[in-house]
């Protein structure tokens, strides 16, 4: 009996998770400021998320757009 369950996550919900958490990390951080972290600094976050739990999640791209090194359903 196979107990390996994979979590389904949506793309579109990882990078606005990322973007909000990075955000906060800026307002609370009294050395970065206001844009400190962009876009790339985003999709460098999911990529890392991405590779990081590769046996344990699947994800979904619900972006329609594409990231490279992205294991997708």
């Amino acid at each position: 009996m196979n107990t390996n369950k994979k979590e389904v996550r949506r793309k579109s919900e990882l990078l606005n998770r990322i973007r909000t958490d990075l955000k906060a990390w800026e307002r609370n951080q009294p050395d970065f400021d206001g844009n400190y972290f962009d876009e790339s600094d985003v999709i460098s976050y999911y990529e890392f998320l991405t590779d990081r739990y590769r046996d344990e999640w699947i994800i979904i791209d619900d972006t329609g757009k594409e990231v490279r090194n992205e294991r997708t359903v």
